[in-house]
């Protein structure tokens, strides 16, 4: 908490300085692994895939000075999860899930280099929100109340994750209940990257980082955490993702201190005029 603390005033003492501001889209490609707190859970029960995934964002930059800025993004994720008992190798238990998040990471950039090359480093907090996911999950009980048993694709069912246990009922297959989610998620995140300034005044940024997040997505509370209609299998949310991320953002510019320079010339060419 004191990094944190002391992080947010090294910010706030960089942003009370005049400066140039960078803003603009961005999209990224993720290398999501999943870190579990039970470690016969993927050693001995599943095998639980790595998950390659898309992010979409918005990315701002402060520039204090050459060397110092402040950077910031607002991001829409996905995360995924393909778990797979390993006894069977998915034939008892095979389930797919993707995440939804909208993340923040805020980060403290030194550059270097010179025009039009620029090489950093930055690092930072990051904050992620949990809105909501969806998938599929096939369970080997599910084929015992099928019609037709050799049609195992019936028994592969859509389901979406709530976190209202109202929505979640006995029986229903249709939803997962989340029991006690850690919706609000705290990483930190370092990396490094390049940008490049464009003849018409803007910038084109490439970006590699890694981000450790330190929240699990919930916490395992009683015999049946996940309501998926089955009675022998439960999903495990103690768990958390460590990420690698490479980007491209598009930034265009905008100078505060010129454009008050600017005004402040008009004004005293208006009083010449006047004279």
């Amino acid at each position: 908490m004191k990094s944190v603390l002391l992080f947010c005033c090294v910010l706030g003492i960089v942003a009370t300085s005049y400066g140039q501001y960078w803003f603009g889209p961005k999209v990224g490609v993720s290398y999501i692994d999943h870190v579990y707190q039970d470690k016969t859970y993927e050693r001995d029960s599943f095998n639980v895939a790595t998950d390659i995934n898309m992010q979409y964002g918005f990315a701002l930059m402060y520039t204090a000075t050459d060397r110092y800025s402040v950077y910031g993004e607002i991001n829409y994720e996905r995360v995924g999860k393909r778990v797979k008992d390993i006894q069977t190798d998915g034939a008892d238990v095979n389930t797919s899930m993707i995440n939804h998040f909208i993340s923040a990471p805020v980060m403290l950039r030194i550059t270097l280099g010179r025009v039009p090359f620029h090489y950093y480093v930055n690092g930072g907090p990051r904050l992620a929100y949990w809105l909501g996911g969806k998938g599929t999950i096939f369970l080997e009980e599910f084929v015992e109340n099928l019609p037709d048993p050799d049609n195992v694709e019936e028994a592969i069912k859509p389901y979406k994750i709530t976190f209202n246990s109202d929505k979640a009922l006995e029986g229903n297959r249709s939803t997962a209940l989340v029991r006690d989610p850690n919706r609000l998620q705290f990483g930190l995140t370092v990396g490094s990257g390049m940008y490049f300034d464009l003849a018409n005044g803007t910038r084109l940024q490439i970006d590699a980082r890694y981000t450790w997040v330190h929240s699990n997505m919930g916490t395992n509370s009683g015999s049946r955490d996940t309501n998926f209609g089955g009675e022998n299998y439960r999903e495990n949310f103690e768990y958390y993702h460590n990420i690698g991320t490479v980007s491209i953002a598009y930034l265009f510019g905008y100078n505060s201190e010129l454009k008050r320079k600017g005004k402040s010339t008009s004004k005293e060419s208006n009083k010449k005029k006047k004279k």
